[in-house]
């Protein structure tokens, strides 16, 4: 005897992808081989953000500590309500279901002690016996527009660093170190144009400079007591060798790749920045320097302004688009109308970087199949766009 197969499906979106204010729709399909009694065949469309870990305090004691948000709530009788048993013929069923996402839920996340996750759930009720459950998540995606935040966001930033080694029983010369970037705006897919300038004075010399995009997840509980927990990931890196470190200018490009946008909610918060390292020879520790950057997913709709007094002029520095090549806004199922008309290709919805497929069911010990699921962002395209 077979057992029951439950497939949930979105309408129109297969990847599952929607935005806050979205209709979510989609059908579940029960096939089963004989008749099947059920109490209730229900729908539960739900949200949240958890976080959970444990730590040790001394040798016999561990404290777990534990948060959670509700995000989204709703629920449905796929078949009508009855006094008594519902039996369900033989043969395949499909149901539709259909429930708008509230407007401002943050973006899906899956993280190391945490998650900001969202799934549809039918569950068959079986008189006298356990539930039967099938799960299947979507991502949900918080627009996270950088037109919003442009005067935040489109200066150049640069930061500098004087590092000094230890030659007992006195100091070197000063190792001078700037980083510029020209603005700390970006989106999935783009490319950050890192200019790092070198004057050495020291006798140490510098052997290379490694760029990366770091991530900052701050997991904040609510039970016993609030506590942060801070996790730090590299995503991506790019790396230069130094060969003439006495007064020279480094270029580099770092891409972008699928991340969640920076955004929180009350038990969970994401963080960005560009960490530049110099690595230099011998023992001494790598002077480094760190700029905070946000990760959107809608692009500037013109080259960011660089204002000087009073005038405004476009900046000519490629930071993954030019004057005559801006970003448009994707069509459904993702984000807002575009403020531009200029096309560019509407991004592709990529798994998540360094995601692996993790089971929504839960543990649950009586789950109908295995749907894995990996948060998909929008990756946009501009290299392809500025060849057209």
């Amino acid at each position: 005897m077979a057992p029951p197969h439950c497939e949930i499906r979105f309408d129109d979106n297969p990847q599952g992808v929607y935005h806050g204010g979205q209709v979510l729709s989609g059908s579940v399909e029960l096939r089963l081989d004989k008749p099947k009694l059920v109490n209730d065949f229900r729908l539960v469309i739900s949200g949240c953000g958890e976080v959970r870990w444990s730590e040790r305090k001394g040798r016999d004691r561990k404290v777990t500590y534990t948060g959670k948000e509700d995000l989204l709530r709703a629920e449905t009788k796929l078949i009508a309500e009855s006094n008594s048993n519902t039996e369900i013929p033989a043969g395949i069923h499909v149901y539709n279901f259909s429930s708008p996402i509230p407007v401002n839920v943050p973006t899906s996340f899956e993280g190391e002690h945490g998650k900001i996750r969202y799934t549809v759930r039918a569950i068959l009720d079986r008189p006298w016996k356990f539930d039967q459950t099938c799960t299947a998540a979507f991502t949900v995606l918080k627009p996270l527009d950088l037109n919003q935040h442009i005067l935040s966001t489109k200066e150049r930033k640069k930061e500098k660093l004087v590092k000094t080694f230890c030659c007992w029983p006195c100091s070197s010369n000063p190792l001078h170190i700037a980083v510029e970037i020209p603005v700390s705006g970006y989106v999935p897919g783009q490319k950050i144009p890192i200019t790092v300038a070198l004057n050495n004075t020291s006798s140490t010399s510098v052997v290379g400079i490694k760029s990366s995009l770091e991530r900052k997840v701050s997991y904040i509980s609510q039970y016993p007591r609030e506590k942060t927990r801070v996790v730090g990931k590299s995503l991506a890196s790019v790396w230069t060798t130094v060969t003439r470190d006495e007064a020279a200018s480094y270029t580099q490009k770092l891409e972008i790749p699928s991340v969640a946008p920076t955004g929180k909610c009350s038990v969970l918060a994401i963080e960005y920045f560009l960490k530049v390292k110099v690595h230099v020879d011998g023992l001494h520790s790598n002077p480094k320097v760190k700029i905070p950057i946000m990760i959107g997913t809608i692009p500037y709709a013109l080259p960011p302004m660089m204002t000087t007094n009073a005038a405004a002029t476009p900046y000519s520095g490629d930071i993954g688009w030019s004057a005559d090549v801006a970003p448009d806004i994707p069509s459904a199922p993702v984000l807002p109308p575009s403020p531009t008309d200029t096309e560019v290709p509407p991004p592709s919805y990529e798994e998540a970087m360094h995601g692996t497929a993790i089971n929504v069911n839960d543990d649950e010990p009586n789950a109908i199949g295995f749907q894995a699921f990996i948060p998909r962002y929008p990756v946009y395209k501009f290299d392809s766009a500025m060849n057209k």
